[in-house]
């Protein structure tokens, strides 16, 4: 029996009012911490001297974001004086969701218990052995970074020029944001009991970033791994080989490394055939190299994959440059040409770690202990007077300038600030 597409559009398919309804009844819910919290940072609740509010919506939004299953949204803890002292996000999921009833979509699969999206981000978050928590993001996600530095202009209205309009990220930043995604591939392999983590859906939108660590690269924001709804165990009945559970999950295709890229039914995977049809931990390494090489090319998804996305007149790369892998057409690496911008020095060892990453066959690749290790082994020179630079306030200092960011920064909503 042919195995059926996966149901698409649960929240755009609702009709307009019944989008406004759900969205209505959702930002008027009250917030109460849950009873079974599971991480080691509780939530607080409700007091005479606080409260849990939701952001405004604006005219345009039903939320502070939507997805394909429904909303999400923002909650500030507030003082007297309307100080935020805390923050939180929901997601929403609408009535009816088919994914809802799926006991696969829950821990130990217990409908309505712990959704195992959380239960996979907490398992991950206590590998990586952090006190870090802070999630919420103030510079936006990485495929929006991008733009602004393609765009050359940050939030302040201040411009860097570059010859051919385009302002690349200091290689430093790249350095920083590879070490920091392959310490995430490393507690993502290391998570759990039953053989590690399988992310599913790296991409640009997902890469969120927090306040910079101010004892270490206080230059640039933290990048911080989101989104585990199509996370899996690796060792779990059914993942390593594909099954139709995984079938169901979602993955960007701009980012789709070969073991979970699907030709245009969205069912058929691109390759059939062994070890690239096999999920391994080093699905997420290719998903790693995938975004750094939108990083150096500045470019938020590869043209050489908008042939996944994009009616035919409207590629950008010939069919033979394109990235595929059905070994018929197109190419199933990408050429170190196209791993960076045209105009960009980055240092060959970079260029050669991420071209690693992207091997078509999973046995070529590093594993994430070894990329981590290469990483930190050759970022060394990179970095130097970038990791360890702390800024003094009222001083300027001219030679650290061109290893700053282009970044748009959203601080509405930051601790210690008035809501409004």
């Amino acid at each position: 029996m042919a195995a059926k597409p996966p149901a698409k559009g649960y929240w755009q398919a609702l009709p307009e009012f019944i989008q406004a309804l759900v969205a209505d009844s959702f930002h008027n819910f009250v917030f109460t911490g849950p009873p079974n919290q599971t991480i080691d940072r509780p939530i607080p609740v409700s007091t005479d001297n606080t409260r849990w509010v939701p952001v405004p919506r604006t005219s345009s939004k039903k939320g502070f974001a939507e997805g394909s299953e429904g909303l999400i949204n923002l909650w500030c803890l507030v003082d007297r004086d309307d100080k935020i002292i805390d923050r939180i996000i929901i997601k929403q999921i609408h009535p009816g969701c088919q994914r809802y009833e799926d006991s696969s979509n829950w821990k130990d699969g217990n409908v309505g218990g712990e959704p195992r999206e959380c239960a996979m981000a907490n398992s991950v978050w206590t590998a990586l052995a952090t006190d870090n928590r802070k999630h919420f993001s103030e510079h936006e996600d990485l495929s929006r970074m991008i733009e602004a530095q393609r765009e050359g202009q940050s939030s302040t209205g201040q411009k860097r020029k570059a010859d051919d309009g385009d302002t690349l990220f200091p290689e430093a930043f790249l350095w920083y944001l590879l070490e920091s995604l392959a310490k995430v591939v490393v507690a993502m392999d290391q998570a759990g009991d039953k053989g590690g983590v399988l992310h599913g859906d790296l991409q640009a939108a997902n890469i969120f970033f927090s306040a910079p660590d101010s004892k270490r690269f206080s230059l640039y924001p933290i990048p911080k791994v989101a989104d585990f709804g199509s996370s899996r165990n690796l060792g779990d009945s059914g993942v390593r080989d594909r099954s139709d559970v995984v079938r169901r999950d979602a993955c960007c295709m701009l980012f789709a490394p070969p073991e979970l890229a699907r030709i245009n039914d969205g069912v058929t995977w691109e390759v059939k055939d062994e070890p690239s049809a096999t999920l391994s931990n080093k699905t997420n390494v290719w998903q790693v190299g995938m975004l750094l090489a939108c990083c150096m090319r500045l470019r938020p998804y590869l043209p050489e994959t908008d042939w996944r996305d994009v009616p035919q007149m409207h590629w950008e790369t010939p069919e033979k440059e394109q990235l595929r892998f059905g070994k018929k057409r197109g190419r199933t690496e990408l050429s170190r040409k196209q791993l960076c911008h045209e105009n960009s020095k980055y240092n060959s060892v970079l260029i050669n770690i991420v071209k690693l990453c992207l091997h078509f066959d999973p046995v070529k690749r590093p594993s994430p202990s070894s990329l981590l290790r290469g990483v930190q082994k050759y970022m060394k020179d990179a970095v130097a007077g970038v990791e360890n630079y702390q800024s003094v306030e009222g001083e300027a200092d001219d030679d650290i300038q061109p290893y700053k960011l282009l970044k748009k920064k959203d601080d509405r909503y930051k601790i210690g600030k008035q809501f409004d």
